[in-house]
């Protein structure tokens, strides 16, 4: 989904380093240009950020249809597999 930015919106990004949080409906919401996000997720080019939002998008479609299992478990199959002590 794309979204345009109104002028207002865009300038109110470029003022704050093309980074803005916004709050709206008691939520609290963040804009930002493509070149911050690309910087803070470090995927520069566009095949870097096309899988990246594919693999974002695929890991809420696992929520969604309950593909998922408790951090507790996760975190103790890691250390065994790390061999890190408890």
């Amino acid at each position: 989904m794309t979204t345009r930015l109104t002028d207002e919106q865009r300038q109110a990004v470029d003022r704050h380093h093309g980074f803005l949080e916004v709050e709206a409906g008691g939520r609290a919401y963040v804009v930002m240009s493509m070149q911050v996000y690309r910087e803070m997720m470090g995927v520069g080019s566009e095949a870097d950020y096309r899988a990246s939002v594919a693999a974002i998008q695929e890991g809420l479609q696992d929520v969604e249809a309950g593909r998922t299992r408790p951090v507790d478990e996760f975190f103790q199959d890691l250390d065994r597999k790390h061999d890190v002590p408890r």
